[in-house]
């Protein structure tokens, strides 16, 4: 059952007061000891496990051998890995509440409109992720869990506030995905009313960059969140004396914050980026202070286990190949020991910050590239990978920039409707400013690779 617009509002305000009496105490987690955050983040650990053995046919198979309640530290290394594919695969069998199915949340998503109700049998949140790989995740979180998600997320700004001492109503934009299958859409629609929070508006990186520039101009933001991509550009109109804003708080995340991007946004605004690592199966996993190279991982939310390619502990100073994180805050899809195909590197020197969570670089994984057209439009991956993303018979996809528009090769589970997709893409297109946009949309069997690495490129700009 899918909330109506009142029932959904009645959830949602409690909600809401959940997060405004908790913030105060969860701001201060970040200056918690090691030992103490690791503590709850174990404590939590045990009963994710409880719930799955008892609930997930599907994990109860993989930790037969593990007991929940045994004394001294649980080791998960005997546990097999988890990935994407095994979670697209099994999903009925590894979410907790019985009543969900992948079908379900599947026919929830269509449902869900930006103005539309969120909760799914009063209580969950569906989210849909391309994700920087382009396979198509479907993720739920449970009540608290959600409300653990925006928590995290704001602690450490909550803090910087306090440290501060800053006043004044907070007005806090975002550059972002527009759907609210997205994490980043629906969580600022789920908490907006907070008065730790003020002032929320969102504009949605679909929007031509003049539009986004007129709005926040407008609006003067506070804090500003922006995918590094977008608030290059950003940093560029606002050299220009286009954009007009003085955001004390710049955010950024979802792709990589390359050294000179930073370097040019920070020049620009006047003020520190800090750089969010963030995933739609975890949450923000780390997040950078101000000032510092590096991001501080959120201790108490998951267990963050760097391997190399073959499986094995990566030391401190080494880079990862992939990053293994156990959701200690979700319960009803549990995710342990699962796979996030990210070069991590924990770093080895002493921590020179307040926050007192592991430090790692960086992350700089693979940049999906903007499309710039000849007549000077700019468009974002997200304007491609919110569409192919919710798209639920759409397992994976590769685009191609053309002159006037882009072809898409996409590899399908079930029929899609590839002329809808199309002149839905067209239509974005088109309102950014491209003339007589053409998309093509065709299904295959595998991708053009790299014939050297076999590696494949998701967004593929003109040379």
């Amino acid at each position: 059952m899918t909330t109506t617009a009142e029932s959904y509002e009645v959830l949602r305000q409690r909600h809401v007061e959940a997060f405004t009496a908790r913030l105060a105490g969860e701001a201060d987690k970040v200056t918690w000891p090691l030992e103490q955050l690791h503590a709850l983040r174990d404590m939590r650990l045990r009963a994710l496990l409880k719930v799955a053995k008892q609930h997930s046919p599907w994990h109860a198979e993989r930790l037969h051998s593990i007991d929940p309640d045994a004394p001294g530290p649980l080791d998960l290394a005997g546990i097999p890995t988890m990935t994407k594919a095994d979670l697209m695969t099994h999903w009925d069998d590894i979410v907790t509440d019985r009543r969900l199915t992948l079908q379900r949340v599947n026919d929830h998503l269509e449902t869900v409109t930006a103005d539309g109700p969120a909760y799914l049998l009063g209580e969950h949140h569906v989210v849909a992720s391309g994700g920087s790989s382009g396979t198509r995740g479907v993720f739920v979180w449970d009540f608290d869990g959600w409300l653990s998600f925006a928590l995290v997320r704001e602690r450490s700004s909550f803090w910087l506030d306090r440290h501060a001492a800053r006043t004044g109503e907070s007005r806090r934009a975002w550059v972002a995905a527009a759907h609210a299958s997205h994490p980043t859409a629906i969580l600022a629609r789920t908490f907006s009313g907070s008065p730790q929070l003020g002032v929320n508006r969102s504009f949605p990186v679909i929007l031509s960059l003049s539009e986004i520039v007129a709005g926040l101009n407008e609006f003067r933001p506070t804090y500003l969140f922006a995918y590094p991509s977008m608030l290059h550009l950003l940093s560029l109109e606002s050299r220009a004396g286009r954009l007009r804003i003085s955001p004390h708080e710049l955010n950024s995340g979802a792709e990589p914050l390359l050294p000179e991007v930073r370097r040019e946004v920070e020049s620009a605004f006047g003020v520190a980026v800090i750089n969010l690592y963030a995933a739609a199966e975890v949450g923000v996993i780390a997040r950078s202070f101000p000032g510092s190279t590096g991001m501080h991982l959120n201790e108490d939310i998951a267990v963050c286990e760097p391997i190399d390619i073959g499986g094995l502990p990566v030391a401190r100073g080494m880079p990862a190949a992939k990053l293994l994180v156990t959701n200690v805050i979700n319960r009803v899809l549990p995710l342990i020991r699962y796979e996030l195909t990210d070069e991590v590197t924990f770093l080895a020197e002493p921590n020179p910050d307040p926050w007192t969570g592991r430090r790692i670089a960086d992350v700089q994984g693979r940049l999906d590239d903007m499309f710039t057209y000849s007549t000077g439009v700019v468009v974002h991956p997200h304007v491609f990978r919110s569409a192919l993303g919710r798209r639920q018979g759409i397992l994976d996809y590769q685009v191609r920039q053309l002159p006037r528009g882009a072809e898409i090769a996409v590899r399908t589970t079930t029929p899609v409707n590839l002329p809808d997709l199309s002149s839905e893409l067209v239509e974005v297109l088109t309102r950014l400013g491209l003339a007589d946009p053409e998309v093509s949309i065709r299904v295959v069997a595998d991708f053009d690779r790299h014939a050297g690495t076999g590696k494949m490129r998701r967004f593929v700009p003109m040379s």
